[in-house]
């Protein structure tokens, strides 16, 4: 907040975030420019961008994620999101019987309360100790490709705590080509990507009729919320004109497929683009004040894509399990987040 409110009073800062610029070079100038940029970016940088795996980068090596953050901060109002927000859930109370709206009252405050608690021990405890030693294994690499002990950097995330040390220490008996053949083998894999079950799929949850209520409370949510963040169609449907999925948002949009496949497929998106990708995840937050629609493979009602679909106004369909595989780049679709559908126009 404080970057984002020093930039605003500063139009050579705001001009210098809307630039063309390399991405490095501005956010460097940036830093230099504002103090109060500077002290984010060293409070954010070493935070992954996605995920919870230090094959991921971190910000500081991605310095177009930090600028697509601060500037869809600067550009977006924060409290349309509370004020549709606040409005749907008075929607809602409308519905519940007059005898119980108390207690919906009650639980509508617990969980504005709570769930933040969520998201912050990810942003504050597993992205930020995962860069960490993501950065501390990238200054190892360096020194080891520099001895010709590694080919590539990026070959140190193929090692475990054991051999790096020996690899460091100079004992190892691990070669440069041994690890350039894991990376190649792990990466083969990740490409072809993971079943949606490891043997049969698990049996449904236990009861929960035996548990103190106040528990049987949280584990049903517990439960409902696993469903809607993890959950997709069984299998593909619709035909060669249409991919069907699960609502996310309503709203109706046409505009051209934009497929992500990795995080550096992000910035080449373009305002008014439909966003097409396996699932979404804060890495995403950046770009998201040019997204038109969003469709994904994965994920259901309150799921990462759903949400920010809300706090944006635009159209979501979640859960397609093949969207990615059947929609082409630069096509032209119209997406109906009220039905769960994408046709292909």
């Amino acid at each position: 907040v404080l970057a984002v409110e020093a930039i605003r009073s500063n139009q050579a800062a705001i001009d210098l975030l809307r630039s063309d610029e390399d991405s490095a070079d501005a956010l460097a100038q940036l830093r230099d420019l504002v103090s109060e940029v500077d002290e984010y970016v060293r409070s954010v940088g070493f935070r992954l961008v996605e995920g919870f795996d230090i094959t991921s980068p971190t910000a500081i090596e991605r310095p177009a994620t930090i600028l697509g953050r601060l500037h869809a901060a600067l550009t977006t109002d924060a409290s349309e999101a509370k004020r549709r927000a606040d409005k749907t859930a008075a929607a809602m109370r409308l519905r519940v019987p007059m005898e119980h709206r108390e207690a919906f009252d009650d639980l509508l405050a617990e969980a504005r309360l709570v769930y933040p608690f969520r998201d912050e021990r990810g942003l504050y405890s597993d992205i930020s100790a995962f860069g960490l030693l993501r950065l501390a294994e990238l200054e190892a690499g360096d020194r080891l490709v520099a001895n010709g002990s590694l080919h590539d950097v990026d070959h140190i995330f193929e090692t475990n705590v054991d051999e790096l040390r020996s690899l460091l220490s100079g004992s190892s008996q691990l070669s440069a080509d041994d690890l350039a053949d894991r990376a190649a083998a792990r990466q083969a894999v990740v490409s072809d990507g993971a079943p949606r079950h490891l043997g049969p799929p698990p049996p449904p949850p236990p009861p929960v009729d035996e548990l103190p209520p106040p528990l049987a409370r949280v584990m049903s949510c517990i439960g409902f919320a696993i469903d809607g963040v993890l959950g997709q169609m069984e299998e593909p449907t619709g035909d060669l004109s249409s991919v069907i999925g699960i609502a996310g948002n309503p709203g109706v949009y046409e505009g051209k497929v934009h497929l992500v496949h990795s995080i550096d497929d992000l910035f080449s998106l373009e305002a008014g683009d439909v966003l097409v990708t396996a699932s979404t995840g804060e890495a995403f937050n950046a770009m998201m004040h040019l997204v038109g629609a969003i469709v994904t493979d994965h994920g259901s009602f309150s799921s990462h894509a759903c949400i920010v679909a809300r706090e944006g106004g635009f159209p979501a369909v979640v859960g397609c399990v093949d969207a990615t595989a059947r929609l082409v780049q630069g096509q032209k679709v119209r997406v109906d987040g009220a039905k769960g559908e994408v046709l292909i126009l």
